[in-house]
């Protein structure tokens, strides 16, 4: 029953959300100059691979911060400066929203680029997407999910992420966009 209830108050405020207007833009990935990337702390391998994306933008000049979300402990170091973890314990409460001051030094930035690398429906994904002021938001998607209320681009797969091929169609699609 009360997980009913949450689910209840969980889509109040994603409806709620959703009305904020804002300016939606696609920008070829050379003129990108700051990206948000959305992720879970899960395990190392997909850490490592996070990181990699995030040095090699950041080597192209861009900025790029990232939020991730840790509901487990974990066993490897977190080393990219501009990331903001948010632990299930502490950052977020009863209804599953995050914390004002675990959000605010991620939503404070305008990202050209926001990009979930969650790959499932996450009440944490859409709502840090929502709350975030992105021009184009990016997420990968099943067929039987449909995110296009929160994404503007999707990328559908079978199964869950591989995050390097996600990455990897992300920069060929925005790579097409015209200059």
């Amino acid at each position: 029953m009360l997980d009913f209830v949450k689910e209840i108050r969980r889509k109040q405020i994603i409806r709620d959300l959703k009305r904020v207007q804002r300016d939606k833009r696609i920008e070829n990935i050379d003129e990108v100059k700051t990206i948000g990337l959305i992720c879970r702390l899960d395990n190392e391998p997909n850490w490592n691979v996070l990181y990699h994306f995030a040095k090699v933008m950041e080597n192209q000049g861009k900025k790029v911060y990232i939020i991730a979300l840790q509901e487990q402990e974990i066993n490897f170091v977190v080393t990219h400066r501009d990331t903001y973890i948010c632990r299930t314990k502490n950052d977020i409460n009863f209804w599953g929203l995050p914390s004002a001051d675990s959000l605010k030094p991620f939503t404070s930035n305008h990202y050209d680029l926001l990009i979930d690398t969650i790959g499932e429906e996450n009440f944490f994904s859409q709502y840090i997407a929502l709350r975030t002021d992105a021009s184009l938001k990016v997420v990968y998607a099943t067929p039987s999910e449909d995110p296009t209320e929160v994404f503007d681009l999707i990328i559908r797969g079978d199964g869950r992420v591989e995050l390097k091929g996600f990455f990897n169609n992300i920069v060929e699609y925005l790579s097409m966009i015209k200059k």
